[in-house]
Protein backbone atom coordinates (compact mmCIF):
# COMPACT_ATOMS: atom_id res chain seq x y z
CA UNK A 1 0.00 0.00 0.00
CA UNK A 2 2.81 2.44 0.86
CA UNK A 3 4.38 1.88 -2.57
CA UNK A 4 1.07 2.89 -4.22
CA UNK A 5 1.04 6.10 -2.13
CA UNK A 6 4.57 6.96 -3.23
CA UNK A 7 3.70 6.28 -6.90
CA UNK A 8 0.65 8.55 -6.58
CA UNK A 9 2.77 11.31 -5.00
CA UNK A 10 5.36 11.09 -7.79
CA UNK A 11 2.61 11.24 -10.46
CA UNK A 12 1.04 14.26 -8.74
CA UNK A 13 4.41 16.01 -8.52
CA UNK A 14 5.16 15.38 -12.20
CA UNK A 15 1.73 16.68 -13.27
CA UNK A 16 2.15 19.81 -11.16
CA UNK A 17 5.66 20.46 -12.47
CA UNK A 18 4.38 20.29 -16.04
CA UNK A 19 1.87 23.14 -15.51
CA UNK A 20 3.35 26.29 -17.20
CA UNK A 21 0.44 28.48 -16.00
CA UNK A 22 2.06 28.69 -12.56
CA UNK A 23 5.38 30.03 -13.85
CA UNK A 24 4.99 33.40 -12.11
CA UNK A 25 5.24 31.94 -8.58
CA UNK A 26 8.50 31.50 -6.70
CA UNK A 27 8.81 28.88 -4.00
CA UNK A 28 10.17 30.02 -0.64
CA UNK A 29 12.30 32.88 -1.94
CA UNK A 30 11.59 35.26 0.94
CA UNK A 31 12.19 34.64 4.65
CA UNK A 32 9.00 34.32 6.67
CA UNK A 33 6.63 32.19 8.69
CA UNK A 34 4.41 29.42 7.35
CA UNK A 35 1.87 26.92 8.68
CA UNK A 36 0.66 23.65 7.27
CA UNK A 37 -1.11 20.35 7.61
CA UNK A 38 -0.72 16.91 6.10
CA UNK A 39 -2.65 13.67 5.91
CA UNK A 40 -1.34 10.21 5.10
CA UNK A 41 -0.68 6.66 6.24
CA UNK A 42 1.90 5.02 8.45
CA UNK A 43 3.82 1.81 7.73
CA UNK A 44 0.87 -0.27 9.00
CA UNK A 45 -1.49 1.42 6.48
CA UNK A 46 -3.27 3.36 9.23
CA UNK A 47 -4.23 7.05 9.10
CA UNK A 48 -1.72 9.67 10.28
CA UNK A 49 -1.94 13.48 10.24
CA UNK A 50 0.24 16.48 11.12
CA UNK A 51 -0.02 20.19 11.99
CA UNK A 52 3.13 22.28 11.63
CA UNK A 53 4.54 25.75 11.79
CA UNK A 54 7.81 26.91 10.33
CA UNK A 55 10.13 29.74 9.52
CA UNK A 56 11.81 29.97 6.09
CA UNK A 57 15.28 31.33 6.95
CA UNK A 58 16.43 31.59 3.33
CA UNK A 59 15.87 29.87 0.00
CA UNK A 60 17.62 26.69 1.17
CA UNK A 61 16.85 26.33 4.88
CA UNK A 62 13.80 26.34 7.17
CA UNK A 63 12.99 25.37 10.75
CA UNK A 64 9.77 23.51 11.63
CA UNK A 65 7.88 22.64 14.79
CA UNK A 66 5.05 20.16 14.51
CA UNK A 67 2.56 17.82 16.11
CA UNK A 68 2.10 14.47 14.36
CA UNK A 69 -0.62 11.94 15.17
CA UNK A 70 1.21 8.80 14.03
CA UNK A 71 -1.93 6.65 14.14
CA UNK A 72 -2.30 3.02 15.14
CA UNK A 73 0.58 0.63 14.60
CA UNK A 74 2.10 -2.56 15.97
CA UNK A 75 5.48 -3.19 17.58
CA UNK A 76 6.19 -6.93 17.76
CA UNK A 77 2.42 -7.60 17.79
CA UNK A 78 1.77 -5.00 20.51
CA UNK A 79 -1.01 -2.63 19.23
CA UNK A 80 -0.30 1.05 19.95
CA UNK A 81 -1.50 4.54 19.17
CA UNK A 82 1.32 7.09 19.02
CA UNK A 83 1.82 10.80 18.52
CA UNK A 84 4.91 12.99 18.41
CA UNK A 85 6.02 16.57 18.90
CA UNK A 86 8.95 17.36 16.61
CA UNK A 87 11.57 20.03 15.89
CA UNK A 88 13.18 19.82 12.45
CA UNK A 89 15.69 21.50 10.20
CA UNK A 90 14.59 21.46 6.55
CA UNK A 91 17.18 21.66 3.78
CA UNK A 92 15.73 22.62 0.41
CA UNK A 93 17.02 22.18 -3.13
CA UNK A 94 15.00 24.37 -5.56
CA UNK A 95 14.49 22.66 -8.93
CA UNK A 96 12.91 25.69 -10.60
CA UNK A 97 10.83 28.69 -9.51
CA UNK A 98 7.93 26.52 -8.30
CA UNK A 99 9.39 23.16 -7.27
CA UNK A 100 11.87 22.00 -4.65
CA UNK A 101 13.12 18.78 -3.14
CA UNK A 102 13.72 18.85 0.59
CA UNK A 103 15.16 16.77 3.38
CA UNK A 104 14.26 16.91 7.07
CA UNK A 105 16.30 16.04 10.13
CA UNK A 106 15.42 16.64 13.75
CA UNK A 107 14.25 15.23 17.02
CA UNK A 108 10.90 14.09 18.38
CA UNK A 109 9.22 13.15 21.62
CA UNK A 110 6.56 10.49 21.19
CA UNK A 111 3.81 9.13 23.41
CA UNK A 112 2.69 5.56 22.73
CA UNK A 113 -0.37 4.06 24.41
CA UNK A 114 -1.98 0.65 24.23
CA UNK A 115 -2.48 -2.56 26.17
CA UNK A 116 -1.95 -0.79 29.49
CA UNK A 117 1.33 0.83 28.40
CA UNK A 118 1.85 4.59 28.32
CA UNK A 119 5.42 5.26 27.15
CA UNK A 120 7.38 8.29 26.04
CA UNK A 121 10.41 8.20 23.78
CA UNK A 122 12.98 10.74 22.54
CA UNK A 123 14.82 10.05 19.30
CA UNK A 124 15.54 11.36 15.81
CA UNK A 125 13.29 11.72 12.81
CA UNK A 126 14.22 12.32 9.18
CA UNK A 127 12.58 12.35 5.79
CA UNK A 128 12.48 13.59 2.21
CA UNK A 129 9.82 15.32 0.15
CA UNK A 130 8.74 17.36 -2.84
CA UNK A 131 7.12 20.80 -2.61
CA UNK A 132 5.31 22.67 -5.39
CA UNK A 133 4.06 26.28 -5.28
CA UNK A 134 0.40 26.59 -6.23
CA UNK A 135 0.39 30.35 -5.64
CA UNK A 136 2.55 32.95 -3.90
CA UNK A 137 1.26 31.81 -0.52
CA UNK A 138 0.13 28.19 -0.98
CA UNK A 139 2.27 25.12 -1.71
CA UNK A 140 1.55 21.38 -1.90
CA UNK A 141 3.84 18.76 -0.38
CA UNK A 142 4.36 15.03 -0.68
CA UNK A 143 6.77 13.33 1.72
CA UNK A 144 8.11 10.30 3.52
CA UNK A 145 9.28 10.61 7.13
CA UNK A 146 10.76 8.04 9.52
CA UNK A 147 10.50 8.12 13.30
CA UNK A 148 13.29 6.02 14.80
CA UNK A 149 12.76 3.79 17.84
CA UNK A 150 9.10 4.46 18.71
CA UNK A 151 7.94 2.45 21.75
CA UNK A 152 10.23 1.35 24.60
CA UNK A 153 9.62 0.99 28.34
CA UNK A 154 6.82 -1.42 29.28
CA UNK A 155 6.31 -2.18 25.58
CA UNK A 156 9.68 -3.94 25.70
CA UNK A 157 10.75 -3.07 22.16
CA UNK A 158 11.13 -0.17 19.80
CA UNK A 159 10.57 0.02 16.06
CA UNK A 160 11.02 2.55 13.30
CA UNK A 161 7.75 4.01 12.00
CA UNK A 162 7.42 5.38 8.45
CA UNK A 163 4.76 7.93 7.46
CA UNK A 164 3.81 8.78 3.84
CA UNK A 165 1.79 11.96 3.48
CA UNK A 166 0.49 14.74 1.27
CA UNK A 167 -0.25 18.19 2.58
CA UNK A 168 -0.21 21.92 2.10
CA UNK A 169 1.58 24.90 3.60
CA UNK A 170 0.48 28.51 3.73
CA UNK A 171 3.18 31.21 3.69
CA UNK A 172 2.33 34.37 5.62
CA UNK A 173 3.33 37.31 3.38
Amino acid sequence: MALRWMAALVALACAAAANPALAQYRLGEEPGFYAGASFGINGDDETAWRLLGGYQVNRNFALELGYHDLGRHNIAGFPLESDAVEVLGVGRLPLNEQAALYGKLGGYRSTSKGGGADERQLDITFGVGFEYALSQTLAARGEWQRYRAVGGGAIGQTADLDVYSIGAIYRFR
